[in-house]
């Protein structure tokens, strides 16, 4: 069976866009795997070369309107609580559908991820039960699957996102330029 490997977080448009390819892969039936990525608190990343948030803002624009998507720049940069709920709603079964509502809250309608009681309702919105789901969230094991997938991907050398992984295959995209098409993420997921 295919699989993929999707390394993410909230705070990345790039990511919130790769999810509509993803998705894609997951209707043909990839097996996807949903894992949530923080840059590390002392990390250096090299400087953005001259000229980037500019052409950024352009692609974004381009791809916003060739997908049809709403975009906008986010209220709060605070994803540490939606990370956590998205392991949550994994362990629930509801990856996909939780990372795309919460992409789409947090990038399409301005509203902060941060906000515990926005999480629940987005949950309940795709068919959690909320009660349970906010058990969970205050159980500890969010935060420890959280936590699980950092480690992962420092074991994994994974400094960028978005990330596509496939049985030691990898596609880090370090540039706006470098987002893979659905095809190269299609080959990925294949290789065995």
């Amino acid at each position: 069976m295919a699989q993929l490997d999707f390394y993410f977080d909230y705070s990345c448009p790039w990511c919130y866009l790769a999810t509509f390819t993803v998705r894609e892969l997951a209707a043909e039936g990839v097996a996807v795997d949903y894992h949530v990525w923080k840059m590390p608190a002392d990390a250096t990343p090299p400087p953005k070369p001259e000229g980037y948030m500019e052409a950024a803002g352009l692609k974004l624009r381009e791809l916003r309107e060739q997908l049809n998507v709403k975009l906008a720049s986010p209220i709060q940069k605070e994803t540490v609580p939606a990370l956590i709920a998205t392991k949550v709603a994994s362990e629930m079964g509801k990856a996909e559908a939780f990372v795309e509502a919460t992409f789409l809250a947090h990038w399409g309608n301005k509203q902060d991820i941060s906000d515990e009681a926005l999480l629940v309702k987005i949950a309940e919105e795709i068919g959690l039960d909320a009660e349970k789901f906010q058990s969970a969230l205050n159980d500890g094991s969010g935060r420890a699957a959280f936590e699980a997938d950092l480690q992962k991907a420092q074991e994994l050398n994974i400094d960028t996102i978005p990330s596509y992984l496939n049985d030691g295959m990898r596609l880090l995209i370090h540039h706006f330029e470098d987002m893979p098409t659905l095809e190269q993420i299609r080959q990925l997921a294949q290789t065995e």
